[in-house]
């Protein structure tokens, strides 16, 4: 039981800060008017989709790094996860990315 308990508290704790992060970015979005709402369904599922990721990375993180650097990072990853969300929210929008993807690819060789 005190596994799980210290295992819920760590996945909170990187939720949290990621939520921040997506939050922060949202509403920076919207006092900029660059969005005329608040996208509170987008800011939870990115937040979430990377707490997941940082959750089963943050054993090998935090013996690398110390917590602040990992507090940072959830914070950060929060704020990217959100724009990514918010610009690649649609299928055609993804596939234009993965366009200038492939000719980025033969651009370089």
């Amino acid at each position: 039981m005190l596994i799980f308990l210290e295992d819920f508290t760590l996945f909170a704790f990187i939720y949290l800060f990621c939520f921040l992060g997506a939050f922060s970015k949202d509403m920076i979005d919207t006092f900029s008017e660059k969005t005329t709402e608040v996208l509170i369904i987008k800011v939870l599922i990115s937040s979430l989709a990377v707490a997941i990721l940082l959750y089963g990375t943050s054993e090998y993180l935090l013996d690398r790094f110390s917590y602040r650097f990992f507090t940072t990072l959830c914070y950060t990853l929060g704020l990217v996860s959100f724009e990514v969300l918010v610009r690649y929210s649609s299928a055609a929008s993804f596939l234009e990315l993965l366009d200038e993807f492939g000719r980025w690819r033969k651009n370089e060789k």
